[in-house]
């Protein structure tokens, strides 16, 4: 078989394999998590976002997207905080105490009630994102996850999850859904009117 006619077979099973996810979408669950952020915004409140390997590259491109291109909509300026970030203190963490703990150790002690974290975690095995997610759920705050294959153990502990099945290993469409939900999300609340009506804190 020759490359054009493999890469238009491979280019048409991964679409259908996007596609897929795409329809197993629940909007009644991405409905709460939007709710929950918008609430969250209202109050003045956190969106703390963390993840590993790719899904750390999506929780950064979400804060880029609410903190900077939310600006040019709204009257105030959105809280929010990717812990992937912070590369001194990601290292300092892994390196002194435990690699999963990295996300916790930077949320204890500013964490306030209120707050929001959203995990994402493509297995929804990722114990330093779990942690994450239960820290948040034992000090007054809420837990939403982004997650696929089986939904790991992600999906039982957030309050509100993303989940849409896939199989195991196919990282590629189902982080592509994760960053198709931070431009759904991020465009759906520039044109959403309670969201545009938050005053300038």
């Amino acid at each position: 078989m020759d490359r054009k006619t493999a890469l238009k077979n491979y280019f048409n099973d991964y679409r259908t394999r996007l596609n897929r996810l795409l329809d197993q979408v629940n909007l009644n669950d991405l409905e709460k998590a939007i709710d929950i952020i918008v609430n969250a915004f209202k109050k003045g409140k956190t969106v703390y976002l963390c993840g590993n390997g790719g899904s750390a590259a999506t929780a950064s491109h979400m804060q880029a997207d609410f903190s900077f291109f939310l600006r040019y909509f709204t009257k105030f300026r959105p809280k929010v905080r990717a812990l992937t970030d912070n590369v001194p203190m990601l290292t300092a963490v892994g390196n002194d105490t435990c690699f999963y703990d990295i996300f916790v150790e930077q949320i204890r002690g500013v964490f306030e009630k209120g707050d929001v974290i959203i995990c994402i975690s493509a297995s929804g095995n990722s114990e330093n994102v779990i942690r994450a997610a239960q820290y948040a759920n034992e000090n007054g705050g809420t837990s939403i996850g982004f997650t696929g294959f089986s939904g790991g153990k992600l999906k039982e502990v957030c309050n509100c999850t993303l989940y849409t099945p896939n199989p195991k290993g196919d990282y590629g469409p189902i982080e592509d859904l994760h960053m198709i939900y931070d431009h759904l999300i991020v465009n759906y609340l520039s044109e959403d009117e309670e969201f545009l009506a938050i005053p300038e804190k």
